[in-house]
């Protein structure tokens, strides 16, 4: 009896130890894509762990199922976009798009207008009276009116077609059942290879900066979870730019990079955790607003952390 009593204060110990060397334990939502690739470097060398940060990295087949899991309080944080962030904000959740992912240079992070294999389209301005396959009021439809509008097209001559899942959205693209959609890397690399013809890209422009948002109340009460985290973020995002080969096999395995390009993709180097430029935040929400999306007032200061933030990180 007595031993047994010694083992139960021994393991009641540990779990106290455990608790105060990370204090709580940090919940990342994040989709298969190529952004996620930081995370799961990070894990695979245990950098969250050697900076005291207790990380679980919670992958989601959709943003739709990622954003269900953010608001009914599964999540800490989650990677995710400009768009996503400002209507969850406008519907009430305390949020702070805290840094930028993918989206910070130019070339980094790709979303793509293509033509189906057989269309008789090869420039944007044949887009006059096409079907266009879009997922409405997300970053996708952002892309499109805005790659539209910079080429002086106006957003009403394309006719936007609803295909809210990205994997249909390619399907139905290569069959030739849609004549042209818009496709987030490595999607549209693989397109292309399949013969796609790829009409514009806002790879000079950045529309489609990916970001990491973080619940409010856990930057407050959790100041240095969030410092081991992005410490360890830092980290492996040095690892990645020193040799992409390197984790190549695990951005196939865990990112859904597509065997057929597997070896031939190219992706950019990784920024530092830097915060977003206001100028960003205040384009999507400028769209936001005259699509007649937000119900309230919303300012990119209210989004944003306070500046040099992330210096102290």
């Amino acid at each position: 009896m007595k031993k047994s009593i010694q083992i139960i204060f021994c393991l009641f110990t540990a779990c106290l130890l455990s608790v105060s060397a990370y204090g709580a334990s940090l919940k990342i939502g994040v989709l298969p894509i190529v952004d996620a690739l930081p995370f799961y470097v990070a894990r695979q060398n245990n950098l969250f762990s050697k900076m005291s940060a207790d990380v679980a990295i919670i992958p989601f087949r959709s943003a739709v199922e990622r954003d269900a899991a953010f608001q009914a309080g599964k999540l800490n944080a989650y990677l995710g976009d400009l768009v996503s962030a400002s209507l969850l904000r406008d519907r009430g959740f305390h949020l702070k798009v805290v840094s930028v992912i993918l989206g910070m240079h130019p070339g980094e992070g790709l979303f793509a207008i293509l033509a189906a294999p057989q269309a008789p389209l090869h420039s944007l301005r044949d887009l006059k009276g096409r079907s266009v396959a879009i997922s409405s009021n997300t970053i996708i439809e952002y892309v499109l009116d805005s790659l539209l509008k910079q080429h002086g097209i106006p957003a009403g001559m394309v006719n936007k077609k609803e295909i809210k899942s990205i994997p249909i959205r390619f399907q139905m693209l290569m069959s030739g059942k849609i004549e042209a959609a818009v496709l987030p890397d490595p999607l549209a690399s693989l397109a292309r290879f399949k013969g796609a013809t790829w009409l514009a890209d806002d790879g000079q422009t950045n529309l489609s900066q990916t970001v990491l948002i973080w619940k409010t109340e856990f930057l407050a009460q959790h100041p240095k979870i969030v410092k081991g985290f992005y410490r360890g973020y830092n980290a492996a995002v040095k690892i990645i730019n020193q040799n992409h080969d390197a984790v190549r096999p695990l951005l196939v395995r865990k990112c859904r990079l597509p065997k057929p390009i597997a070896s031939s993709f190219k992706f950019a180097d990784f920024p530092r955790a830097s915060a977003p430029d206001k100028a960003w935040l205040r384009n999507v929400i400028s769209w936001l607003t005259n699509k007649g999306l937000l119900k309230h007032p919303l300012k990119a200061e209210t989004l944003t952390m306070p500046k040099g933030y992330l210096k102290n990180q």
